[in-house]
């Protein structure tokens, strides 16, 4: 465990228990927070040192949960000890950075994988399945919508400052992999109302791409309003598929499927997003999890919001 972030605490330190694994170090640049963090969760052993817990033969992977500029030093010192990865997105505050740590864990034959709880919802994974099967015919549009006022995670620690630049480039990476994930189509041109995406400043951001597919995506991500219900919706020329709530990190949500001027429900079976995602990490140790999202996954979701920031500031057209 390298960091002392919410999501390890509250997720993912059980869901490594759950699969049979046990945590065996906690790795913090702050000897006080492992420490906290080590005797919270009883795991054995603490660093500041990742090097030190590397060198335990019994460390088979890591999991990396620290601010986003620690990753880099985590990912690329973990690459080096030849251990496979799972970190939390985005893996860097930069498209070039995040490449720079994709291609190093592939040159030292590291899996580098990233957590993304979007792409492991049993909602999601329907939705692409009834796509792929013809089930709305084919798609024309896909619009995802969320908002909340801005709230700092309540565990984070008093030296990490949450700003909403920060929230804004972790959603907005993490729906344009997820749109990706849906359709199976590659971001091509990017428009948007012209606010910096990335800015401390802006509460909302709204933008449109054009996928190689000829499909449409629009998003709408806003800390400026009260909560709303997440929409993910994909609109094809024979139906729709809207799913309800599944990125409000509140429960598994709703699908629905629209055919013939009639809504029905879909049922889902709820699954823990961090389990699967745990799961299908260990899964490509033998076999590849094509429904796991990569480094390579991560880079193009972030050169696709420096598009978008550069549509802001240009107020014009920007190819991916």
């Amino acid at each position: 465990m390298m960091g002392t972030g919410s999501i390890a605490a509250e997720h993912m330190v059980a869901a490594i228990r759950s699969v049979g694994h046990a945590p065996l170090w906690v790795v913090s640049r702050n000897r006080e927070y492992a420490r906290f963090f080590s005797e919270d969760l009883d795991i054995p052993k603490t660093s500041v040192e990742a090097r030190q817990a590397l060198s335990d033969p019994l460390v088979n992977f890591v999991y990396i949960s620290a601010v986003r500029e620690r990753r880099k030093h985590y990912i690329s010192t973990a690459a080096k000890a030849g251990k496979h990865i799972l970190c939390d997105g985005p893996i860097a505050a930069s498209s070039r950075v995040a490449s720079t740590l994709t291609q190093q864990c592939k040159d030292t034959g590291v899996t580098l994988m990233v957590n993304q709880p979007a792409r492991a919802s049993t909602i999601h994974q329907t939705m692409r399945r009834l796509l792929a099967e013809g089930e709305i015919g084919t798609l024309q549009s896909l619009l995802i919508i969320r908002g909340a006022p801005f709230q700092p995670s309540p565990n984070r620690r008093t030296d990490e400052v949450t700003e909403r630049g920060d929230i804004h480039l972790d959603i907005t990476a993490e729906d344009i992999d997820l749109a990706r994930f849906l359709t199976g189509q590659e971001p091509l041109e990017v428009s948007t109302l012209p606010v910096e995406a990335t800015d401390a400043d802006v509460d909302q951001v709204s933008y449109a791409i054009g996928m190689s597919g000829g499909a449409l995506f629009q998003a709408y991500e806003s800390f400026a309003i009260a909560e709303i219900e997440s929409v993910v919706m994909l609109a094809g020329d024979h139906g729709t598929l809207i799913a309800h709530g599944t990125l409000n990190g509140k429960g598994s949500g709703t699908l629905i499927r629209r055919l013939n001027g009639r809504n029905e429900l879909i049922p889902v079976r709820e699954r823990d997003q961090h389990f699967a995602t745990l799961e299908g990490f260990l899964a490509t140790f033998q076999r590849q999890a094509k429904w796991m999202c990569r480094g390579d996954d991560n880079v193009i979701a972030l050169r696709t919001v420096e598009a978008i920031a550069a549509a802001s500031r240009k107020r014009r057209t920007v190819t991916v």
